[in-house]
């Protein structure tokens, strides 16, 4: 199970959201952020029981990591009313993740 690698304080801060309104909303799009992450990296931001995670407590996340859930956060939150009509955008933090990608899975069917 994933476990969120940003706390919610840190996601308003960085949208500058006061208010408590869009919380729930808020966290489900961290935690949303850090699956994708995960899947990005193919091992858990946050230990959970990868032994290749990156680190095993919110408070070990590198600030790379945690700048691009904030960065993907934003994105999410500020254009949660548009479903569809997009066009497919390059997200140009993408390479904060890059050195916590794990290459080396086996390819069975080559």
């Amino acid at each position: 199970m994933t476990k969120m690698a940003v706390t919610l304080e840190e996601l308003k801060q960085h949208l500058r959201v006061e208010h408590d309104a869009d919380d729930a909303l808020i966290q489900s799009y961290g935690l949303a952020a850090t699956e994708f992450a995960e899947q990005v990296c193919d091992r858990e931001i946050v230990k959970d029981i990868d032994p290749r995670a990156v680190c095993t407590s919110i408070d070990d996340v590198p600030d790379s990591i945690k700048t691009w859930i904030k960065l993907y956060v934003t994105d999410l939150y500020e254009r949660r009313s548009i479903t569809e009509g997009q066009d497919s955008k390059i997200r140009h933090y993408d390479h904060l993740l890059d050195r916590f990608i794990i290459y080396d899975r086996i390819l069975e069917h080559v």
